[in-house]
């Protein structure tokens, strides 16, 4: 990869939390940073807040093929084509329920949110990032790929599905550069998780520490 300076990342799910906290520390290490996110004004404020003449603001629902479409289109164009660091953040929990009781509706939104959304993003990126040769994919995930609470059936089928998806894109890509990390925030607070024991900007370390 060349120096930080030159280098440009995208980040999903821009607008709030972890998303927000590794926008600002890429920022800050002189990366170009791509904002997505759905909520426009969220993504503007931030880039206020970044302040440095170095972002790209990409709006858009990642669970949606034609919006990825859009957004990679947008923003291949104003990075000139390039791109060193995807970072998959977007996730959550939009619905819980039992099994027995969640609906096709529900689940379907789950998924999408956090599976759904990593494979639509990596997808229409694979191509710059094979370009750049040294390309980094960091995909966010969470312990409950790996444990297992009522209510959270769907959540944790999003999750330990997409940990197996991004190892699936390592074997495939690596002989193309490319490297792919899952990071775990672990009860980061966050819209969907407001009760969790950690600030974002407490654990973004982690992210960065994959990056150098």
């Amino acid at each position: 990869m060349s120096n930080s300076s030159n280098r440009v990342a995208l980040v999903t799910g821009a607008g709030t939390g972890l998303g927000k906290a590794i926008a600002i520390s890429l920022a800050e290490e002189g990366y170009t940073v791509g904002l997505n996110g759905r909520g426009e004004e969220k993504l503007r404020k931030l880039e206020k807040e970044i302040n440095n003449g170095k972002t790209i603001l990409v709006p858009g629902d990642v669970t949606d093929e034609k919006s990825v479409q859009k957004l990679r289109d947008v923003f291949l164009e104003q990075s000139g084509g390039n791109l060193d660091l995807l970072v998959n953040n977007v996730g959550g929990v939009p619905a819980k329920a039992p099994i027995s009781e969640m609906t096709l509706k529900q689940w379907n939104q789950v998924i999408d949110k956090n599976l759904t959304s990593q494979f639509l993003v990596t997808k229409a990126f694979l191509p710059a990032l094979r370009d750049n040769g040294s390309g980094k994919i960091i995909s966010v995930t969470s312990g409950m790929a790996h444990f297992f609470m009522k209510e959270f059936g769907a959540y944790s089928a999003g999750k330990a599905g997409m940990e197996s998806l991004m190892k699936v894109v390592e074997e495939e890509e690596k002989e193309h550069g490319i490297e792919v990390h899952l990071f775990d925030p672990e009860n980061v607070i966050s819209e969907s998780n407001p009760e969790g024991e950690k600030d974002a900007m407490e654990v973004v370390g982690g992210v960065m520490g994959m990056i150098k």
